[in-house]
């Protein structure tokens, strides 16, 4: 008897644990779903990169060469919990026509940061716009609004912040703008800017950070 969907991912995923000394759990979803698994290249945890950059909290707010959003601001959605990159921007308000098309050009490891002017009245991601995203090889999105099939997201080998959920799509009348300086969360977010991101927060650098 065929086993559903479901068990069968689950039966792959852990059998590729078992059997590949030092994959991650990251990797051995993506490939248990037929994806190609990313890099692994994000084990720049936040805590040891600020204990590095900034060994003393004042630096937060005397050199501002690593900005840290506002803390508990964002949850995590995506099955990659850890992410980085250069930043990609855009900038809309309860309409997605640029993230859809910021998601279907190649990522090449960067991350794509949606300022949504904070709505909370529908979303700007779902799980097709998501499925994109690992396809062309985004490393991560974060987005100051909604997201959706946050279920389905949550399977997916890519990092997803956002401020919580909501189940009505947004509109698609007004594009907004691509590539342009967005702040939101107590940072400001350039395009090229090098985004880091974990459970324990997120940091924003003009430069990339080296541990």
């Amino acid at each position: 008897m065929l086993l559903p969907a479901a068990q069968r991912f689950a039966l792959c995923n852990t059998f590729l644990l078992k059997c590949t000394p030092g994959l991650s759990s990251t990797a051995a979803r993506a490939m248990s779903s037929g994806a190609t698994p990313p890099p692994d290249v994000d084990r720049k945890g936040t805590a040891d990169l600020t204990d590095k950059y900034m060994p003393d909290p004042v630096d937060t707010v005397c050199t501002r060469s690593v900005q840290v959003v506002t803390p508990n601001l964002f949850r995590d959605f995506g099955g990659k919990l850890r992410f980085s990159g250069q930043a990609s921007t855009v900038k809309c308000y309860e309409n997605n026509p640029l993230v859809r098309k910021a998601l279907e050009e190649p990522g090449n490891g960067r991350v794509l940061v949606v300022d949504g002017g904070g709505s909370l009245r529908c979303a700007l991601l779902g799980d097709m716009l998501a499925e994109n995203g690992v396809k062309n090889g985004w490393s991560g999105i974060l987005v100051n609004g909604c997201i959706r099939d946050s279920a389905d997201i949550a399977k997916m080998p890519l990092g997803v912040k956002a401020l919580g959920t909501h189940p009505l799509k947004s509109s698609k009348r007004d594009p907004g703008q691509r590539d342009v300086p967005v702040s939101f969360g107590g940072v400001t977010v350039s395009p090229g800017d090098w985004v880091y991101a974990d459970g324990d927060g997120i940091l924003v650098s003009k430069e990339e950070l080296t541990l």
